[in-house]
Formats: structure tokens, C-alpha cells, sequence
């Protein structure tokens, strides 16, 4: 008598196959929900505006999150902001006036925009707010330290938690020169993983 083999060559491939196809159906359920993960945002030129906002009706904004995002924005400011060899430069790559600042131990000067705006996140799962300062472009539009690049200084949209990531440091980095600027197409050229985004009313 034969006696059949309690596993057949096949089971084991289509068994294989049967794991292969739930793990990539798992990925893509991922991905699509860490897409539909991004956080209710709004970009504001100053921070009255930001309380103007918080005054209205119908917003998540509130007091409280204008003025611990804007003092979250400042400190990345002095952090992450991008800082030029040459005045005229940091003029020309931002649309306006630059400031000087000393670098400490007879480091010399550096050059770095104002902060245009800041950007504020309201983070899922009771996180709080969360923000980063965004500067003028040469190309137009603003951007970023961390690469987020925006079309208005002003206005609400989602964005991914992403945008909220903290730029490199730049306090102590080599500053921007017009060669920097000439081989990586400038502040907010190179860095926009997350993509320009248009702000509604």
C-alpha cells in the first residue's frame, strides 16, 4: 500500500505565497493609514495673528498654542535657521532684511533672515501643538528649516507630523556661500520632502 506523504511539495509554496500576498496587503494598510494620519495645520505670519485666529469661532487654535508655538518657533529659529556668509546674500536668497549675528570665540559674523512666519501642527493623541518658523524663498513661497515648503504665509491645511521636525542645526555649521547657493539651488531648493502646499482661507 501507498501511504500518501502528510505534506505535499506545493503546500509549503502556497502557504508561502498566501503569507507573502497578507504581508504586502498589510504594508500598503500602513501606508494608507499613516496617510491619513496628517495633522490639522495653519501657517501664520505673526503671532497676533495667530491670536486673531484663536478669537474666532470654529478653530482648534487656541491662545494657549499660539504662544508656546511661537516661542517653540523661535527657539528653532535660533537653532536651525539658515545663516549666509554675506549679508547681501541672505538678502537676496529671503526677500528681505537679514540679521547679523557673532559667532562666539572670534568665530566672525554669519547672516540669517527673520522668521516670516510660523507654521503650527496640532498633533494627534493629545500631544499638543507643535511648530517650526518657515522663511521667504528666493524662488517664491516660504519653506522650513526641516523642508516643509509652503505657497501663502497664511491659512490652514493638513500636513504630515513630519512637517514638524526639527531642521539641522546650523549654530555652529559652515555658513551658506553664493558657491553653497550656486550648487544646491538655495535655501529651501533641495529640502522639500514633504512637498509645497497651498493654504485656504
Amino acid at each position: 500500500m501507498t501511504i500518501a506523504s502528510p505534506r505535499s511539495p506545493a503546500a509549503p509554496r502556497k502557504r508561502s505565497r498566501h503569507v507573502r500576498l497578507a504581508l504586502v496587503g498589510a504594508t500598503a494598510f500602513t501606508l494608507a493609514a499613516c496617510r491619513d494620519e496628517d495633522v490639522p495645520s495653519a501657517a501664520f505670519p505673526t503671532l497676533d495673528a495667530c491670536l486673531e485666529a484663536a478669537a474666532g469661532p470654529g478653530t482648534w487654535v487656541t491662545e494657549e498654542s499660539c504662544e508656546s508655538g511661537f516661542g517653540e518657533a523661535l527657539e528653532a529659529h535660533v537653532e536651525t535657521a539658515p545663516r549666509y556668509d554675506d549679508q547681501a546674500l541672505c538678502e537676496a536668497e529671503h526677500g528681505g532684511e537679514c540679521m547679523v549675528e557673532e559667532r562666539p570665540g572670534g568665530g566672525g559674523s554669519v547672516f540669517l533672515p527673520l522668521m516670516a512666519g510660523y507654521l503650527l501642527g496640532n498633533m494627534l493623541g493629545g500631544r499638543g501643538a507643535r511648530a517650526q518658523p518657515f522663511y521667504g524663498r528666493s524662488s517664491g513661497g516660504f519653506a522650513t528649516p526641516g523642508g516643509t515648503v509652503l505657497n501663502r504665509a497664511s491659512g490652514s491645511t493638513t500636513l504630515s507630523p513630519n512637517a514638524y521636525n526639527a531642521g539641522p542645526s546650523t549654530r555652529t555649521a559652515a555658513p551658506m556661500t553664493r558657491a553653497t547657493v550656486g550648487r544646491t539651488g538655495g535655501f529651501g531648493a533641495a529640502r522639500t520632502a514633504t512637498g509645497a502646499r497651498g493654504f485656504g482661507g
